[in-house]
């Protein structure tokens, strides 16, 4: 998904501030969606969504109104917007599960800033929970797509050796540190035999944890 299919939800009673979101997403091709109050906006919000939370509303304050969104939602990136010398305010957010806080009178440039970097986390949140939902052939496959490309730039490697290779230390490695170095109880999680763990662990060199 590209920037431009993104939509950030600003909740805020201040015609100057809508405006001021407005002209700094500029040509983005990023929605805006905007409410005036708390009630409206967790109405109108959804999972992992970004929003605008302004500093002071008809029906609360930016914490009320986070409060709010996060009981209902999941994975939301919140940015709070405060009053100027309200820098308690953006660190009880920030306690409170915001992904940042920036003062008013807003700097497009910093706005922007800020707004690019809660995009490319939740892009990389995305990416985080797609790979921790797909089966092991399905991860191995993604991987195994590199090691192709590499093999055409560059020619012919062992790759059945070196993928074999790779997977098999990685268990290793893991299998160790999870028991603390016992080769016993790592050779049991694996289903190996103990001569066979202390071998590899050897071949591989895979130091104790």
């Amino acid at each position: 998904m590209s920037i431009s299919e993104e939509e950030v939800l600003l909740i805020s009673s201040d015609s100057s501030t809508a405006e001021a979101v407005r002209k700094t997403l500029g040509q983005s091709g990023v929605g805006l969606k905007v409410k005036k109050n708390i009630a409206t906006g967790v109405k109108a919000s959804r999972d992992s969504q970004i929003v605008l939370i302004d500093s002071r509303l008809s029906d609360g304050d930016c914490i009320d109104c986070l409060r709010s969104l996060n009981d209902l939602n999941t994975d939301l990136l919140s940015i709070v917007m405060t009053d100027p010398g309200s820098r308690r305010t953006g660190i009880d957010a920030l306690m409170e599960g915001a992904f940042f806080y920036i003062t008013k009178p807003l700097d497009r440039d910093e706005l922007m800033a800020v707004l690019e970097r809660a995009f490319e986390h939740k892009r990389l949140r995305r990416e985080s929970a797609r790979l921790y939902q797909c089966t092991v052939e399905e991860f191995l496959r993604r991987k195994l797509k590199g090691y192709f490309a590499q093999i055409q730039k560059v020619g012919s490697i062992a790759l059945y050796e070196t993928v074999v290779s790779e997977v098999e230390k990685a268990l290793l490695t893991l299998a160790m540190e999870k028991t603390g170095g016992n080769q016993l109880q790592a050779s049991k999680i694996l289903g190996l035999n103990r001569n066979t763990v202390r071998n590899k662990i050897g071949k591989y060199r895979i130091k104790k944890p």
